[in-house]
């Protein structure tokens, strides 16, 4: 089990600003508290970590490349 960690006000909207743009991203709760200890897009588990440096990541397409490779696999064809 992973220790919590406390997020800054500047990361905390940073992640909300991308999850609101991008819904496919569900947080994984944990205990009473609801923790939030990681995300699942699809079959792939992302750590807060991990979720930081993607969600502070530099975009590299514009923004129809990035709905494409985006949407469900299914959508993609």
């Amino acid at each position: 089990m992973q220790t919590a960690a406390i997020m800054r006000a500047d990361q905390l909207e940073r992640f909300a600003q991308f999850l609101d743009e991008h819904p496919g991203f569900a947080p994984l709760l944990q205990g009473e508290e609801a923790v939030i200890f990681g995300f699942q897009i699809g079959d792939c588990f992302l750590t807060l970590s991990e979720m930081d440096r993607l969600v502070g990541a530099e975009p590299r397409f514009d923004s129809a490349q990035a709905a494409v490779l985006l949407a469900p696999a299914a959508k993609r064809q």
